[in-house]
């Protein structure tokens, strides 16, 4: 803690740089020095720790190329896809190299977006506290999630034009607001929430000087018509199935369950914010955003609370009227806060830099060994299985471990060497039996929440009548868990053989118990048409 204390206080005291003074100075060492550091960091997470549910699923239903999915546009999920299909491999540490990559260029971005507006030194703290913010440190910066990809793109956008809008710059004008346009294209197909930075974008150029002055030029016109091909493939996938992905998305943030306020779920989205971002960077955050608010705000200040502010306040507003949001829609909002933070820090440390280093050291060390520690906890369960027999729920457990019991088993084997397929119960666990056996074995979901397996075109299930539910099972409620599978075949399936429970280990340690039990079509029935299985609005994602 003493060196990270010492070695911060260093560099909080190095002069600001004016953008036109700009060299390699110590500020822009100490940041890359930084950014190394947790981007090894991040390659060594990302080759141990096992893929999450989403990350499975992303890699499963990207077997089937598509020009957009049942949840993201398509390049979230792209990214991952390709690095399979050019090394061959689904391994977790290919997938999610693209990912990784991103997160370390994004905070490359962030230091250069924040020294045009306020200088190195402060560039710097903008990166420190970004790359020890827990989500932007594992989630959008490691998994296989749109977070990285569209956090990169919008930080590209945002970088290109800043030079016009708050440096002044007058020249190459027309190629960087093509190339903004490119860069806002490929944000719109990586998540939905870009549309709320195009959103402050047409307000940045409505309501700011230098904003009205790019308007009276082509480039910003050019920039919005190329930004919208981005939406082509969203919007001709969405017309082919019945704008089922917008009306998906639009049903979880709308879902009321009868009642006009939400507190409760108000509450904990604030509480997940501060969590993601880290305490003392959260309320950093938010009075940066308040004092840019307030009349007389400098522009450059201005400029990053109107990208800043319209993903917090509208998510925010989504969790206090809605029964259901997530914490980490408004980050992309948040991403644009850490120039802010920076200058904040910067000011900060000229008075308290002792104060201010120890602030950055504790999450500097304690986040990394909280993403190490799970690391080991996900590969050995090395932290509890001296007090229990198996792994507890609150441990390790099916939505978290590889199912690699299932590459060992007879049934699964067979269904590889032959003309089986395997059902599932939801996406979730379709996404990890998926994975676990890979793409020889076709893969059918329950109606229910199938999400985009209802839309993966796999002729082989065609053709198809006898395969194996495979399912897992909650250790305090097996025989429950078991008639509840066997109940939701009805009409569908039927078991045609005894059941067999295999335990899924880690490091020898038992996790959970799998079922497996062969099944076959009722009445040899054909499978549903793709794309016809309904799905609630309000499917929650876990």
């Amino acid at each position: 803690m003493q060196a990270v204390q010492s070695w911060v206080s260093s560099v909080a005291g190095n002069p600001p740089a004016k953008p036109s003074d700009y060299s390699w100075t110590s500020p822009a060492r100490q940041a890359l020095l930084v950014i190394a550091a947790f981007l090894a960091l991040r390659l060594g997470l990302a080759a141990v720790i096992p893929l999450s549910i989403d990350e499975a699923y992303a890699v499963v239903v990207s077997r089937s190329h598509s020009l957009s999915y049942f949840d993201h546009p398509p390049l979230g999920f792209a990214l991952a896809r390709l690095m399979a299909d050019l090394t061959g491999c689904e391994c977790r540490f290919a997938v999610r190299l693209p990912y990784v990559l991103l997160g370390s260029l994004s905070a490359l971005l962030l230091f250069e977006l924040t020294r045009l507006a306020y200088g190195a030194a402060a560039a710097f703290w903008a990166v420190a506290c970004y790359s020890v913010a827990p989500f932007f440190l594992i989630s959008a910066g490691h998994f296989v999630v749109p977070d990285g990809p569209l956090d990169f793109f919008l930080l590209a956008s945002a970088w290109l034009v800043a030079p016009m809008l708050i440096g002044g710059e007058t020249r190459h004008g027309l190629p960087r607001w093509i190339a903004a346009g490119v860069a806002l294209g490929l944000a719109l197909m990586s998540k939905y929430q870009a549309g709320l930075f195009a959103i402050s974008a047409l307000t940045i150029l409505a309501v700011t000087k230098s904003g009205r002055a790019q308007l009276r030029t082509p480039g910003p016109w050019l920039a919005a018509v190329i930004a919208a091909v981005g939406l082509i493939p969203v919007l001709l996938w969405n017309m082919r199935h019945g704008w089922v992905s917008l009306a998906f998305q639009s049903g979880r943030g709308l879902a009321t369950g009868g009642h006009l306020l939400h507190p409760a779920n108000f509450g904990l989205t604030m509480l997940g914010q501060v969590a993601y971002l880290w305490p003392t960077i959260w309320l950093v955050a938010m009075a940066c955003l308040w004092r840019a608010a307030r009349p007389g705000a400098a522009p450059t200040d201005r400029f990053f609370l109107l990208i800043a502010a319209p993903p917090v306040v509208f998510f925010d507003a989504i969790a206090l009227f809605s029964e259901h949001s997530l914490p980490h829609w408004s980050m992309s909002g948040f991403l644009f806060a850490f120039p802010l933070i920076g200058q904040w820090c910067h000011d900060f440390s000229r008075r308290h830099a002792g104060w201010l280093s120890t602030s950055f050291a504790v999450p500097a060390i304690t986040v990394p060994l909280l993403a190490i520690g799970f690391a080991v906890q996900a590969r050995t369960g090395a932290f509890t299985r001296p007090f229990f027999d198996r792994a507890p729920k609150f441990d390790i457990n099916w939505q978290i471990v590889d199912w690699s019991v299932l590459t060992e088993s007879a049934e699964t084997s067979q269904a590889r060497a032959g003309d089986s397929f395997v059902v599932a119960s939801n996406w979730m666990q379709a996404a990890r039996i998926g994975a676990a056996i890979g793409r020889a074995v076709p893969i059918e979901v329950l109606p229910g929440d199938p999400r985009h397996f209802q839309f993966m075109d796999d002729n082989r299930l065609n053709s198809r009548s006898a395969g194996y539910l495979i399912a897992a099972l909650d250790p305090a409620n097996e025989a429950a868990n078991e008639k509840g599978y066997r109940d939701s075949l009805a009409g569908l399936f039927v078991a045609t053989g005894p059941a067999r429970h295999v335990t899924q280990r880690v490091a020898g340690f038992p996790v959970f118990d799998m079922l497996i039990l062969p099944v076959e079509r009722a009445g040899m029935m054909p499978p549903p048409p793709r794309g016809q299985t309904a799905i609630p609005p309000g499917g929650a994602r876990p």
